[in-house]
């Protein structure tokens, strides 16, 4: 009996064998997956329009150019040979592109005629200034709204301010090279003895600096 049963026993062992069976371990298994992305931040400019007007010889010679980057940070502007009664008009674009929000800390202009630093803008130019356009949030966090505006309340209105993705203000700028006898763009007139000096060299640099917002 003891032999046939061993011999059962052996022959259910082959036949399972045959068919792949085995016996099954207990398991147990765990596992943590994850991806972490970083934001993105910054600014950047782009350019509108930019053109020469009433140089009705042709005579003046311009340039605006971006740089070349994914993010433009820079923005050049040249002019030659210009002289009283032309104007240089330049429409930009100031965007922020991050998906984290940023804080304009300050901006500054400075500029020098004939390599001696300005305390002012010379007399001879005039500028006028307006915002052609402004996205309703930033419109409301800065106080300024699309039309005429000094540059002063501009750079006033945009120190300190933050900014979402998206966020942009569109800029339309005038520059008039006056000479006595004109009037400027606020309706006052340009005083005696007030003219574009020959052969000078004026130089200006404005720029713009942020900051992730809280970084400040």
């Amino acid at each position: 009996m003891k032999t046939k049963m061993a011999a059962i026993f052996l022959a259910l062992i082959i036949a399972l064998g045959m068919f792949g069976f085995a016996a099954a371990y207990w398991t147990n298994k765990l596992t943590i997956t994850g991806t972490v992305t970083t934001g993105t931040f910054g600014w950047e400019w782009s350019l509108g329009e930019f053109e020469v007007t009433h140089d009705t010889k042709n005579i003046i010679a311009a340039s605006a150019v971006l740089s070349i980057e994914d993010h433009p940070k820079t923005l050049t502007i040249t002019a030659s040979d210009v002289y009283p009664c032309t104007d240089l008009e330049i429409g930009f674009d100031l965007h922020f592109w991050g998906s984290v929000s940023g804080i304009i800390t300050g901006i500054t202009a400075t500029g020098t005629l004939n390599g001696v630093p300005l305390a002012d803008i010379p007399k001879w130019v005039d500028l006028y200034c307006k915002v052609k356009d402004i996205t309703a949030g930033l419109s409301t966090r800065t106080g300024i709204v699309a039309g005429p505006i000094s540059v002063n309340d501009l750079i006033k209105g945009l120190k300190d301010s933050q900014w979402y993705s998206s966020d942009r203000i569109w800029i339309f700028i005038k520059v008039h090279w006056v000479e006595t006898g004109m009037k400027y763009y606020d309706g006052t007139s340009v005083p005696v003895g007030v003219d574009v000096p020959q052969g000078a060299k004026l130089t200006f640099d404005v720029t713009v600096d942020g900051i992730q917002y809280n970084g400040v």
